[in-house]
């Protein structure tokens, strides 16, 4: 790229106009770590555009899924420059034109990460004579950055330097201060699209240790969330309108579903038997059954009964909820019992480990929109085009105690009841995210399983690519199987496996990490201060550093 972009909009109802201003590429580009990155995405996004696969997706999600605090080298200059900002943009609108999440999240990560570097830079201003105020600003984001992205900066600012509230709180307060200066319709319209499209874009976390900043408390979602209800309102937006409603479903589902548990903090693994371990290496294939032919009998029938004693439900306007599926649901069920004989027996001893839930972008299927050219459009452009976009996955640590279930449903019940809606919206708003629901709570006698879904929506008339439907199966062409972060139990591809690894580790390489050569485990945080005796997943002594000059 040798220009970018650097985009405000502005925003009339569902339409957006933006106003474009060209950033060149600066000399000596890239000067640092973080520059370089953007430009391989930058590259990465394309191909997978060009060429929507498994394989070009493998490579882009490799970059934007980062667990460990110290996987990455900060070398280089420090600086941020308006080319940069518009890369951010860019790829930002990349994210949400092709749905992928983590892409977006790793622009929030890289917002975070600059923005504490531009404070830590400023203490050094006494030491080096620099008499200027407010160094601690990252004047290109305040002037550049998409307003969702900016907003987050802004927010993550106030909270790094003062550090006397927390995130959700002074996210709050910044909200609630620049609501009181909007003085127009068109400011309040701005307002509230960046907070709700900052809210949805975070609650995509993927559990990485990157992103404990926006694993909230119930109460702080709650307050945050209405906050949402609030915008809406004066935005004159009904929730139960699309395209607001399908965003507050999302965003709602998402938060208060991951927030079990106290979030996910756990490992997550596949076990597999040894035959389908066999064959996965070669067909590079998860197979999903349809949720009617899961293990349970009782699968999708514990929400349902919940609702036949309405004694612990207190609104009026919960009544006569209907559970008629209105999607295709195929489920692929993990768990974060880690080597554990129950399971192996079970359900096979090839174990497959993961750290977080970088699982989600790997196994939705890869879809395709058709683009039609509009009648005002440059001659030049197709009259059609087609645009690879990942399809929508839910995940979530299921409930096995009916209580719990219980309480959080309240909790639920109280965050739409505070949406401006009539008691039939609210009881259909309700009915629609309860498809959210319906497959996360099961009987206790499951309870030693610990188990952890992704569910994914397919629509029927709607363009697959890399994915074989069946009678019993969704067989989804993924590298989850090829590039694991770590496998336990006598794999028959493990040679395979540690090949494709190798390769992995030696083309992201940045900084020395230990590497376990039992269960391939790679960690570049457990060894900061000193080599453990131990691999900290397996337990096996078989560890070594792994430096650039043996990488």
């Amino acid at each position: 790229m040798g220009k970018a972009v650097l985009i405000s909009y502005e925003r009339n109802g569902c339409e957006m106009y933006y106003e474009e201003k060209t950033a060149e590429k600066p000399e000596k580009w890239p000067a640092n770590a973080r520059e370089q990155i953007l430009d391989t995405l930058c590259e990465c996004v394309e191909e997978f555009k060009k060429n929507p696969s498994y394989k070009t997706r493998e490579v882009l999600l490799s970059l934007t899924c980062e667990h460990d605090l110290n996987l990455n080298e900060n070398s280089g200059l420090v600086r941020v420059t308006e080319y940069e900002v518009g890369i951010l943009n860019f790829l930002y609108l990349v994210g949400n034109a092709y749905q992928i999440s983590s892409l977006k999240t790793y622009i929030y990560n890289i917002i975070t990460q600059v923005t504490r570097l531009q404070k830590i830079t400023s203490w050094f201003n006494p030491v080096i004579n620099c008499d200027e105020e407010n160094t601690y600003r990252v004047i290109p984001y305040e002037q550049g950055l998409m307003f969702p992205l900016r907003l987050y900066h802004i927010a993550y600012q106030k909270f790094t330097i003062e550090k006397n509230k927390s995130f959700a709180e002074q996210l709050i307060e910044i909200v609630e201060e620049t609501l009181k200066s909007c003085q127009t319709e068109e400011e309040i319209d701005t307002l509230t699209h960046s907070y709700t499209s900052m809210l949805l874009d975070i609650s995509n976390m993927h559990g990485s240790k990157r992103e404990k900043l926006w694993e909230f408390t119930r109460e702080e979602l709650y307050k945050l969330l209405a906050i949402e209800a609030k915008l809406l309102r004066m935005n004159k937006q009904p929730a139960n309108i699309r395209p607001v409603k399908g965003v507050l479903m999302m965003m709602i589902s998402n938060f208060i579903l991951k927030s079990r548990n106290g979030y996910n903090n756990d490992y997550i693994c596949k076990y597999l038997p040894i035959e389908v371990a066999k064959s996965s290496i070669s067909n590079h294939q998860i197979w999903m059954k349809k949720t009617e032919l899961l293990n349970d009998e009782r699968e999708k029938k514990v929400i349902p009964e919940l609702f036949e004693d309405m004694s612990w439900i207190h609104y009026d306007w919960i009544k006569d909820i209907d559970f008629f599926e209105t999607r295709n649901y195929y489920v692929s069920c993990f768990s974060k019992s880690i080597n554990n004989s129950h399971m192996q027996d079970g359900y096979g001893e090839c174990l497959y480990g993961y750290k977080n839930d970088r699982i989600v972008d790997l196994i939705g299927p890869i879809g395709l929109y058709t683009l039609t050219k509009k009648a005002d459009a440059d001659a030049d452009l197709p009259d059609t085009m087609k645009r690879p976009y990942i399809a929508q996955v839910i995940t979530f640590d299921v409930l096995y105690d009916i209580e719990e279930a219980k309480t959080e449903l309240q909790y639920l019940f109280s965050v739409i009841d505070m949406f401006d809606l009539s008691d039939n919206n609210k009881k259909m708003f309700l009915q629609e995210i309860l498809q959210y629901w319906i497959l996360s709570v099961k009987d206790s006698k499951w309870k030693a399983e610990r188990e952890r879904r992704y569910v994914i929506f397919l629509y029927d008339d709607y363009e697959y690519i890399e994915t074989e439907l069946d009678d019993t199966f969704l067989k989804v062409k993924t590298s989850l199987f090829i590039t694991p972060d770590f496998i336990i139990g006598k794999n028959p591809s493990k040679w395979e496996i540690m090949r494709q690894l190798a390769a992995k580790r030696k083309a992201l390489f940045s900084k020395e990490y230990l590497f376990c050569e039992n269960c391939l485990m790679q960690d570049h945080d457990v060894a900061i201060h000193e080599k453990p005796e131990k691999c900290p997943i397996c337990g096996s002594k078989n560890i070594r550093m792994i430096y650039h000059e043996n990488a």
